[in-house]
């Protein structure tokens, strides 16, 4: 193939289509010959104008300042590089020129010339303005992009004033000349825009007019972007404020919400008339992009602390948000030297309104109570909702434990009138604790002490209050002592169990007997049962205690019944009837033992189940099923058990509580026991009188026709053997 720079057209035809100026001159300086290029940059309209002309015909006197130089450099070097100018042969004008020379070694008996290129330093001065032109775009949109940047950075965590301020301050550096300002309505309707943050002199003023008063107004009440170049000429909204503040000019963008509603408005200003360019606007709309982010990712954390922080019922604070206020309330009073006080109330017997009435109209219930609760509080005051029925009230500026309590009166009084839900009057009753600070409380302190006042309030009865009292924390240390040894004790099995008889009354023989747990405490002595189970109920080892006493009891049972047809009575408590895995529990513990089901009998206090019906009607229908006897005990203690018997008619037989059985022979308890056994008879279940101690009684109840009695005149609780000698003697 052949080398392509052998073909002269071809070189030719690359020197000819240069855009710069080539020309071949001899060495004397006369022009030979100029490319089409070099011809239009001087001028020229052919080559044959340029043929001959010399250097101080094609150059200005600036540019001749070089010729010498030129001349040396060829001469020695063979080409110079440098600057000059040309001359341009219509206009006379320089054309500043950068300039390469190479000499050319003509053959035998050719001269040596001399080649020139040239190329307008015009163009490069133009592109070089572009570029810096460039450049410094490129460096603003680097700078706009960094502070979207660190605004995006900053709107993640940031509170929303310290956001605003930089938002602020980034649009006033970029764009504003040091003016820019946020605002947003107050309410709806407000003829002025409250600004939040602002720079230069829109920071003297605390609010602006709204809807068409100013420029702000106008964005905010158009959602969009609006461009103001002169005041001078605008005549879309009001430029009164801008011209007061020496403002000439000015843009701003509104902030919008998740459901596109304007929440605010973005502006920045200038002291003089200006177009503001694309990029400008761009830059600003974004920065109200991470700004209406923001507003709606608080606007979203503020509903989720909410939510997390009050009642979903009442809408009063919960627990989490009591505990705040608690901690701040204290810290107030240390720095004040004055006193929180902290009033716990449970209401009274609430479960029985929940059973009696459903769920939903004690949900109606509670939210009254709360509105007369709340009502009746101070407006410093903090109501809140722990749970359940149970609710807590911080009260700072109480000055002595009397005022506190006239606080716990007034809300006593307050909520003591009853109201109505479906017509049916509903009387509501709270028990209050009382604790007030002083200098070392703290927040667990505080709590705790109202929590034990509360407790010995219910133990006063109904509708009452207590005060802390030091003597309650003895009680407490107990409590929690013999929780210790407690379960220490069933963990080591010392526990045991006694056995009451039932008597026939008829025949005088033992047809059951009542299991009933004792502690003797290794250093305390006998512990009294009554204190121990509320210890067990209140510190989670009830559970544990029941199925103890349940699974020793049919153990027990299944020995005596290989000689006799004695049934084992066990009572068992609320959280055994609400746990719903408590029938499965049993059936394990019949199967265990072998004891068959209808020689189990399971004791239910009427409190218990007046309270707790609805709640445990399920698992004692299931125990029911299964041939577990079931008695209601202290029968005639509780306030509504009659409206149940007829709905749940699982019961097989009635007890009759001692405080009656005490008072016999007495006309008017001969007349209550009476009345009782009727209601017995009528439902079909048998009766049992318990804490016969004379022989008086022992007549009255059989004359009343009850079926079973109970008490120390028939047996006093004993221990397993001793019952197996009795059953024994009773059964030959």
């Amino acid at each position: 193939m052949r080398d392509p720079l052998d073909d002269p057209v071809l070189l030719r035809s690359l020197v000819e289509s240069s855009p710069d100026f080539v020309a071949i001159a001899d060495f004397g300086g006369a022009i030979l010959w100029v490319n089409p290029a070099g011809l239009d940059l001087v001028g020229l309209s052919g080559a044959t104008d340029a043929r001959g002309m010399t250097a101080e015909q094609m150059l200005t006197a600036r540019g001749l300042d070089v010729v010498t130089d030129i001349d040396e450099s060829l001469r020695s070097k063979g080409s110079w590089r440098g600057y000059s100018e040309l001359r341009h042969q219509a206009s006379g004008a320089g054309i500043p020129v950068v300039v390469s020379l190479h000499v050319v070694r003509g053959g035998p008996g050719m001269p040596d010339l001399v080649a020139a290129t040239l190329r307008d330093r015009r163009s490069g001065e133009r592109l070089n303005t572009e570029m810096a032109a460039s450049a410094a775009q490129a460096g603003r949109h680097a700078q706009e992009q960094k502070a979207l940047a660190e605004l995006s950075r900053i709107a993640v965590n940031a509170e929303l004033p310290q956001l605003l301020t930089a938002a602020t301050a980034a649009a006033a550096t970029l764009i504003g000349s040091g003016q820019a300002a946020i605002a947003h309505h107050r309410s709806p309707g407000d003829p002025y825009l409250q600004i939040d943050a602002a720079s230069g002199s829109l920071g003297t003023r605390g609010d602006i007019p709204a809807g068409n008063g100013s420029l702000m107004g106008f964005a905010l009440t158009n959602r969009e972007a609006v461009v103001c170049p002169d005041i001078d000429s605008e005549t879309r909204f009001e430029t009164r404020t801008m011209a007061t503040l020496g403002l000439r000019s000015g843009m701003a963008v509104p902030v919008l919400t998740a459901t596109g509603e304007a929440w605010g408005v973005l502006s920045t200003h200038s002291a003089d008339a200006r177009w503001y360019r694309d990029e400008e606007v761009s830059f600003l709309d974004s920065v109200a992009g991470i700004l209406s982010a923001a507003v709606r990712r608080i606007d979203l954390q503020g509903q989720l602390r909410r939510r997390s922080t009050h009642d979903a019922l009442t809408g009063l604070p919960n627990r989490t948000l009591a505990y705040e206020v608690i901690d701040a309330a204290l810290e107030r009073a240390r720095v004040a030297s004055s006193a929180v006080a902290l009033l716990l109330l449970d209401i009274d017997d609430f479960k029985i309104i929940n059973d009696s009435l459903g769920h939903v109209s004690g949900d109606h219930a509670l939210v009254h109570f709360v509105a007369r609760l709340t009502s009746a509080t101070r407006d410093q005051d903090t109501v809140a909702r722990l749970g359940g029925d149970e609710f807590l009230i911080v009260c700072e500026g109480v000055d002595s434990v009397s005022h506190a309590e006239d606080i716990a009166r007034h809300i006593t009084s307050s909520i003591a009138v009853p109201f109505s839900s479906d017509e049916v009057p509903i009387p509501l009753s709270a028990s209050i604790g009382i604790a007030v600070s002083d200098s070392t409380t703290t927040r667990h302190d505080l709590i705790n002490r109202a929590d034990l006042a509360m407790y010995r309030a219910k133990d006063g009865g109904t509708g009452g209050h207590a005060v802390f009292d030091p003597t309650d924390l003895y009680d407490a240390d107990r409590i929690r002592s013999l929780s210790i040894d407690l379960r220490a004790a069933l963990a080591g099995n010392e526990l045991t169990l006694v056995y009451q008889p039932l008597v026939d009354i008829a025949t005088e023989r033992t047809v059951a007997v009542e299991a009933l747990a004792r502690w003797e405490h290794p250093t305390l002595g006998a512990i009294d049962p009554t204190e121990f189970v509320g210890v067990a109920e209140r510190t989670g080892l009830a559970m544990t205690l029941g199925a103890w006493a349940l699974r020793t009891a049919c153990a027990d049972a299944v020995r005596w019944r290989s000689f006799c047809t004695v049934a084992v009575r066990v009572n068992v408590s609320a959280l055994q009837l609400r746990d719903p895995t408590f029938p499965a529990d049993v059936a394990l513990i019949l199967r265990d033992t072998g004891l068959p089901p209808h020689a189990l009998g399971l004791e239910v206090t009427e409190t218990v189940w007046v309270s707790d019906t609805e709640r445990v009607a399920d698992t004692v229908a299931e125990l029911h099923a299964m041939g577990v006897a079931l008695l209601l005990d202290d029968m005639g203690k509780g306030h509504s058990s009659m409206s149940y018997l007829d709905r749940y008619p699982m019961f097989e037989s009635f007890k009759i509580d001692k405080s009656y059985i005490e008072r016999l022979p007495a006309p008017g308890a001969r007349a209550i026991v009476t009345a009782i056994v009727g209601l017995a008879r009528a439902f079909g279940v048998t009766v049992v009188g318990e804490g016969v101690e004379t022989r008086e009684q022992l007549d009255a109840l059989a004359a009343a026709g009850c079926d079973l009695a109970q008490g120390f005149l028939l047996g006093r609780p004993s221990t397993a053997p001793e019952i197996t000698e009795l059953l024994r003697s009773t059964s030959r």
